[in-house]
């Protein structure tokens, strides 16, 4: 199981590849904020997240915890480390820097998107990383040049 965040769902709807989380965690889920700001009608592929997120949404019920994480996130990321605490889920998909360091200080196991994209390939549920770093890079949706480096070489097509 994993809490996802929303910049992950829209690179993965970009790339029209939302079933990775299904293959590679079997249960995934995002909190109410998450599923809000992704299916805005002005964001990219909003009709596509619309299908794929109902059963996946999930309340935050300790609303105490939010407030206090939202001194230092966005409501997103704050609702996203807040669920994984509730609901003793170990693992968060998140791409900002700072939502994931918060994330790993409070003992969650991080993984952002490019991780994933790595993860699909070695299962081999993918047969590139650069293919869609490529994809990701053409619609807009940054990474980092020392990252998509790292990637490539660990994916071994430097």
């Amino acid at each position: 199981m994993i809490v996802c965040n929303a910049s992950p769902l829209i690179a993965l709807a970009n790339l029209d590849r939302l079933d990775l989380l299904d293959h590679l965690f079997n249960e995934w889920c995002v909190p109410e904020s998450v599923a809000s700001e992704c299916t805005v009608d002005q964001k990219p592929f909003a009709a596509r997240l619309r299908t794929a997120l109902p059963g996946h949404v999930l309340a935050v019920s300790a609303l105490e915890p939010v407030r206090s994480l939202r001194m230092l996130l966005d409501q997103g990321e704050a609702e996203v480390i807040a669920l994984a605490e509730e609901k003793s889920i170990p693992r968060v998909l998140m791409d900002d820097r700072k939502g994931r360091r918060v994330a790993s200080a409070r003992g969650l196991n991080v993984i952002g998107t490019v991780g994933l994209l790595l993860r699909a390939k070695s299962g081999g549920l993918i047969p590139s990383v650069k293919s869609p770093l490529e994809t990701l890079g053409a619609a807009g949706i940054r990474v980092s040049g020392p990252l998509q480096a790292e990637a490539l070489r660990i994916a071994g097509e430097q």
